[in-house]
C-alpha cells in the first residue's frame, strides 16, 4: 500500500460497468456536467463489442475529480457506473517519472462543443458530516480539496483536523466500490477565511508519513 507522497491527479478517469450499449458520445454527453471532456473512448475488442469500459479526459484534474466524486455510482444506460481516477494516465506516469505511454484505442473524432462544468453534485462515497447542496458551477471559495489523506483516516477525522482552523459544515474522504479510501477527500468551511486559512496551513505539509495538497475547489 502506498505511504509516502502526493496523490496526483491526472485529467482522465476510468469508467466501468458500462452497458454493452453505451457509446462514446454516451459518455461524453453525460460526463460534460463535470467540466470540458476532450476525449472519451469506448474500449471494443476485434469484433466491434464494447468491453465494458471506457476513459473520459476532462481539461483539468480539478474537473476529473469533480467527476469522480460526482458520478461515482451514477446511472448510465440502465446500470450503475463505476467512475474512478485512470492508473494509466499518461501526464500522472510522467509525473512520477515512469516510461512509456499507456495503451489505448485511437480516438475517434471528438464531436460537437465542450459541455459547460454544471449540473448537480451528487453524494460522495465516503461518509459526510451533512448533505451535499446543489453544485453551481462556480466556486464559493468555502470548499477545499484535500490530497494525500492518511489511509485509515474518515470523514470524521478529517473534519475533526480541520475544525483546528475553523467552522466545518461537512467533509468528505472519496473511497471505492471497496469501501477503501482512494486517499483524497473534501472539507467544506462556514466562511472563505477558514477556507483560505486551510490552504495556508496544511498545503504541502506532512501527515502521518503523506504530504498533503491542499487547494479551494474550483466547482464547489
Amino acid at each position: 500500500m502506498e505511504d509516502q507522497s502526493t496523490i496526483r491527479l491526472g485529467k482522465c478517469c476510468f469508467v466501468g460497468n458500462l452497458a454493452w450499449k453505451t457509446s462514446w458520445q454516451d459518455l461524453k454527453d453525460k460526463f460534460r456536467e463535470c467540466g470540458n471532456v476532450v476525449y472519451t473512448n469506448v474500449m471494443r475488442d476485434d469484433d466491434g463489442r464494447s468491453k465494458g469500459w471506457g476513459i473520459v479526459e476532462f481539461e483539468s484534474p480539478e474537473e476529473a475529480l469533480h467527476a469522480i466524486q460526482t458520478l461515482n455510482g451514477a446511472e448510465l444506460g440502465g446500470r450503475r457506473i463505476l467512475v474512478r481516477e485512470d492508473r494509466e494516465d499518461r501526464d500522472v506516469k510522467q509525473a512520477d517519472g515512469a516510461t512509456g505511454a499507456p495503451e489505448r484505442a485511437p480516438r475517434p473524432a471528438r464531436g460537437a462543443g465542450r459541455g459547460a462544468a454544471n449540473g448537480g453534485r451528487g453524494a460522495g462515497r465516503g461518509g459526510r458530516g451533512a448533505g451535499a447542496p446543489e453544485a453551481t458551477g462556480e466556486s464559493s471559495g468555502l470548499q477545499i480539496v484535500v490530497q494525500g489523506i492518511p489511509w485509515a483516516y474518515t470523514w470524521r477525522e478529517l473534519k475533526d483536523m480541520f475544525a483546528e482552523v475553523g467552522g466545518v459544515d461537512r467533509a468528505d474522504v472519496v473511497t471505492g466500490y471497496d469501501g477503501r479510501s482512494r486517499g483524497y477527500g473534501t472539507v467544506k468551511f462556514t466562511t472563505k477565511e477558514a477556507a483560505e486559512a486551510a490552504v495556508a496551513r496544511y498545503n504541502e505539509s506532512e501527515l502521518e508519513g503523506r504530504r498533503l495538497a491542499v487547494f479551494i475547489d474550483r466547482y464547489q
